[in-house]
């Protein structure tokens, strides 16, 4: 499934930090940019058939490893990695996207990039 990985090198650093930015991004970027990048996103899934992170860090042929499982099952060794691909794919995205959009529209808040 897997080469070795390394836990904790540039690859996982880089790949914290895109997702820290993007589960903050209603804060700084507005919900029409947060939607321009979740399109992104999935564009990416339907051209290279993975998150071209996770290929990179994790080495795989073919979409098995989120970086969300890989790290969960360290702390929660039972993680289903089915569930939680779900969840990278088609829950977490449209969380942070209505959260956006109910934060900006609904009660006005303004991001630093409108």
């Amino acid at each position: 499934m897997m080469d070795k990985v390394n836990d904790w090198g540039f690859d996982f650093w880089l790949h914290l930090i895109i997702i820290t930015a993007f589960w903050v991004s209603p804060l700084f970027l507005s919900w029409w940019i947060i939607l321009i990048m979740t399109g992104g996103y999935y564009l990416q899934l339907l051209i290279f058939g993975d998150c071209i992170l996770s290929k990179k860090q994790f080495r795989t042929k073919k979409r098995s490893v989120t970086f969300y499982w890989y790290y969960g099952r360290k702390l929660f060794p039972e993680l289903d990695m089915m569930k939680v691909r779900f969840c990278a794919d088609w829950v977490f995205p449209y969380i942070i996207l209505g959260v956006a959009i109910i934060t900006q529209t609904i009660f006005g808040y303004r991001p630093l990039i409108f």
